[in-house]
This record gives C-alpha cells, structure tokens and sequence, in this order.
C-alpha cells in the first residue's frame, strides 16, 4: 500500500517541483536581462534608452576605496539605492555647483522614491574648502562627502570611454545598487532627462 501511494504521488511531486522551478525563473530572468544590458550595454539601443552615456566597462566604487569620515566605506552594509557620484575637488566652480543643485532638485522630485536614492561629493583632495563646507551644511545636508585618491579615479577611468578629466568636463555618474558607476552625464543633461533615466531604473529594480 506504502509503495503504491509513494508511486502515484512521486509524479505529483515531480510537477509541483518543475512548476516552482519555471516560477523561480520567470521571477529570475527580467532582473538578469536588466542585469546584463545595465552592465554590458548589449541589446540596449544607442541613444534610445538612457539619456545618460553607458560607461564602458562600469567602475566598481569599491575599487577606489572611498572614504567616509576618515573610515573605508562599506557598500555592503548600505542600504540598496542608486546614487549621484559627483567627482569634485576641494572647491566647487559654477559648472561643480550647478551640478550638485541639478541632481538635488531631481532628488527632491522623486518625492515618495527619494529614499531609493541618495547623493554622494566624491572629493578628490584631503579637506574641503571653508567655503564648500559652509555651502554643503545650508544648501545640500543630505549630501554625503567621500574622499578618494585623484591617480585611483584617474586610472579607473583609462580603461573606459571617459578618460578625460570627469570634473574639468563636468562629468558625474550614476551608480547603481551594486555600486557600479554605470551612466555619465555632463551639464548638457537637464533635470527632466536625469528624472526620465533614475525613474525608470527605480521602477526596473528592487528596493
């Protein structure tokens, strides 16, 4: 009787193994997908999708080993959000100054989402100036400052399409959740353009 019952109820099992398999994947494959294009560009059409320019290849944040108030910051105990790396040095010139306002107004409009997503000053000298420090504190309090060495940048990126100077172009980056610098923008980009590309990876990605 055992044997018979274990018989009839071995297909059963089978199915309802298969069935959590196929549920798992359908779950698994968008997010690969996204994956894959967010980190390779392939099958993502130029200049159709983001406003901002692929960095090819991604520079992981980690590898410059930013710091945080004189500790290594560890992006594994941070929350998951994407992030605005603004590369700046110990002052700010109006091109520095328009871009952190540009990216705080977007950051505001996100309203509900804004927690999804946060700023980040990627200075590259020891110190901030008095007078950055000062405007900093009144007009961007959520801003979290990280120093780097200038030669790590540099170096990181070489080997990608953005080679120049990111902060004599006017060059920031977005980063997403696994700390990938991925996307590139410059003073040409407006507010709506940033809005339109963080709104669709927050919708395309997990919190």
């Amino acid at each position: 009787m055992t044997d018979v019952q274990q018989t009839s109820q071995s297909p059963s099992k089978k199915r309802g193994q298969l069935q959590a398999l196929l549920l798992m994947l359908i779950v698994a494959l968008p997010m690969i997908a996204a994956y894959t294009i967010y980190h390779t560009g392939w099958g993502m059409p130029d200049g159709t999708v983001n406003q901002g320019v692929l960095l090819s290849p991604p520079i992981q944040i980690s590898d410059l080993a930013p710091q945080e108030q004189n500790e290594t910051w560890d992006l594994t105990e941070e929350s998951k959000r994407w992030r605005y790396v603004i590369p700046g040095n110990a002052s700010c010139d109006k091109t520095c100054l328009d871009n952190l306002y540009l990216t705080r107004q977007v950051h505001i409009r996100l309203n509900e989402k804004a927690e999804r997503v946060e700023r980040i000053y990627l200075l590259q000298d020891e110190v901030l100036s008095p007078e950055l420090t000062q405007h900093i504190k009144e007009q961007h309090p959520l801003l979290r400052v990280m120093t780097i060495k200038r030669s790590d940048l540099t170096e990181a990126l070489k080997g990608s399409n953005f080679s120049d100077d990111p902060v004599a172009a006017g060059r920031y980056f977005l980063m997403d959740q696994e700390g990938f610098l991925m996307l590139a923008y410059t003073p040409v980009h407006s507010g709506g353009e940033l809005l339109k590309d963080i709104k669709k990876m927050l919708k395309n990605s997990y919190e």
